[in-house]
C-alpha cells in the first residue's frame, strides 16, 4: 500500500464537509416534498420559515455533519485508493476502472450512510405543526439526533438503525459510478484543473447523477420517512407500486428541481475541498521529502 493512501480519506472529509455546509438547507425542502404528499417547492420554503424558521432549514443537519466526514472520507478514500489499484502504473485510469472504483466506494461508505441519512430523514420531517396543515405525513418527535437514533436502536436493534439499506444500496452504486465518470468526462486534467473547471464538473456531476436515480432516491426517502409501529410499505418493490398507483408516474420526479438547485452547488464545493486538499496534501509531502533529503 502507498504510503500516501491516506490522502484521499483526509481529503474527501473535508470536501464531504463543505458540501453538507452549503447544500443542506435545499436537501430538506427535497425531502419533505418526496415524504409530505403534494408540497410545491415555494410552500415548502415559505412553511418551513413560517412555522420553524431559519432552523428549520437545517433540521437533521446536526448528526450528518459529525458523520459527513466519516461518510465522504470512506468514500473518496476507497474510490481514490481502488483506482490506483486498477489503474496501477497507467498515466490515465480508464473510464471503466473509474467506474468499478466508484462503486467501490459507494459500497463501503453506506456503512455510515444508511443510519446517517435515516435520522437525517426523520429529523426533517419534524414539522412541528397540525397533521395536514403542513403536509400529510407521518411525524415523530425527538429532541435530538442522538435521541432518535437511540429510538430506532430500541425498536429494531442495528437492523432498524439501517432502514432502507437496500434501497440505498441499488440509488448509492449507480449513482457513485455515474458520478465520478461524469466528472472525470468534463475535467480536462492535461493543463491542470482551475477552480472553475473542478467547480462546473463537480456541479453539473453532482445534478446528472442524482437526477439518474431520483425515482429510487423517492422510494428511499419513503421508506427510511415510513411510520415503524404502523409501515406503509413493506419493502422497496411496495413502496415504489403503492407509490405510483396513488400520485402516478409524476411521483417519482419528486424533488428534481430542488434536488438540482441542491446538488450543483454542494458537489461543486465537495470536489473543490477534496481536490484543492489533495493538491496541498501531496504538496506537503513532497516538499517534506525534499527537506529530508
Amino acid at each position: 500500500m502507498e504510503k500516501d493512501f491516506w490522502f484521499d480519506f483526509v481529503a474527501g472529509w473535508i470536501g464531504g464537509c463543505a458540501g453538507l455546509v452549503v447544500g443542506h438547507p435545499l436537501d430538506t425542502i427535497k425531502v419533505r416534498q418526496q415524504t409530505m404528499g403534494n408540497v410545491p417547492i415555494v410552500k415548502g420554503i415559505i412553511n418551513t420559515f413560517k412555522f420553524e424558521g431559519v432552523r428549520g432549514f437545517y433540521k437533521g443537519m446536526g448528526f450528518p455533519l459529525l458523520a459527513t466526514g466519516t461518510l465522504n472520507s470512506i468514500f473518496f478514500g476507497v474510490y481514490g485508493n481502488c483506482l490506483r489499484y486498477l489503474s496501477k502504473d497507467k498515466e490515465a485510469p480508464s473510464y471503466l476502472h473509474i467506474c468499478l472504483a466508484g462503486c467501490a466506494g459507494g459500497v463501503f461508505q453506506l456503512s455510515v450512510a444508511c443510519p446517517v441519512d435515516l435520522v437525517k430523514i426523520k429529523m426533517q420531517m419534524q414539522t412541528g405543526s397540525i397533521q395536514g396543515v403542513w403536509g400529510a405525513h407521518y411525524e415523530s418527535h425527538y429532541k435530538g439526533p442522538t435521541a432518535c437514533l437511540k429510538d430506532l436502536y430500541k425498536m429494531g436493534g442495528i437492523r432498524g438503525c439501517y432502514t432502507g439499506l437496500h434501497s440505498m444500496l441499488y440509488r448509492d452504486v449507480t449513482a457513485s459510478a455515474a458520478y465520478f465518470v461524469l466528472y472525470e468526462l468534463m475535467m480536462d486534467r492535461s493543463q491542470g484543473p482551475s477552480t472553475l473547471a473542478i467547480l462546473w464538473a463537480g456541479g453539473m456531476a453532482g445534478v446528472i447523477s442524482w437526477a439518474s436515480i431520483l425515482p429510487l432516491d423517492v422510494v428511499k426517502s419513503r421508506i427510511q420517512g415510513d411510520d415503524p409501529n404502523n409501515p406503509k410499505y413493506k419493502n422497496a418493490i411496495d413502496c415504489f407500486v403503492k407509490s405510483y398507483k396513488q400520485e402516478g408516474l409524476r411521483v417519482f420526479g419528486k424533488g428534481f428541481t430542488m434536488m438540482s438547485l441542491r446538488a450543483f452547488p454542494t458537489n461543486a464545493a465537495i470536489f473543490l475541498g477534496y481536490e484543492t486538499s489533495l493538491s496541498l496534501l501531496r504538496g506537503f509531502s513532497s516538499s517534506t521529502v525534499t527537506e529530508t533529503i
